[in-house]
């Protein structure tokens, strides 16, 4: 299932909803800079293929969606289910990714709630050189345990294409 992407494919189908702003305030800069370290953990979590990191960075009910240029594909609930599909993609890769994590935006849903939009751009080297295999976005619904750690209650990840083939998108 190859899609070309469209230009603002995401938001016109409404899996890239932007919010209005909201004022940055003292009292949101320490879950801003939390939120932020979460999808930090994320991208080097699933670089080093590290499956207990990337499951503790979900709550328990945690939903993994993903989409191809078009609607989500592909969809897991609860972490079990997510950390053995995250194991199951890293299988199938043979080179070394490294997720650089942009864009990063955060609205408050109060003290222990949050969402969040970013990008993503994912280069592989494999010993023939560096190339980028994904270019896409991230929506995310955060939670914040009785830990005081976030995490990804829900994370849709919108691909705009992938190099290769899509692990999932059969």
């Amino acid at each position: 299932m190859r899609v070309a992407p469209v230009q603002a494919w995401a938001s016109k189908a409404g899996l890239l909803p932007l919010p209005p702003r909201v004022p940055v305030t003292a009292d949101s800069v320490a879950m801003r800079l939390a939120i932020a370290e979460l999808f930090a953990r994320y991208g080097i979590a699933h670089d080093e293929v590290d499956v207990p990191a990337m499951t503790d960075l979900r709550t328990e009910d945690g939903v993994l969606e993903v989409s191809l240029g078009g609607p989500v594909f592909e969809r897991h609930q609860g972490r079990a289910a997510i950390a053995g599909n995250f194991a199951r993609v890293a299988g199938t890769q043979r080179d070394q990714r490294r997720h650089a994590i942009t864009n990063l935006e955060i609205t408050p849903q109060g003290a222990a709630r949050a969402d969040a939009r970013a990008y993503g751009v994912v280069p592989a080297a494999d010993g023939q050189g560096i190339r980028v295999v994904v270019t896409c976005a991230y929506t995310a619904d955060l939670a914040l345990g009785a830990d005081g750690l976030w995490r990804f209650a829900r994370l849709w990840i919108g691909m705009d294409d992938y190099a290769g083939r899509a692990p999932g998108a059969d």
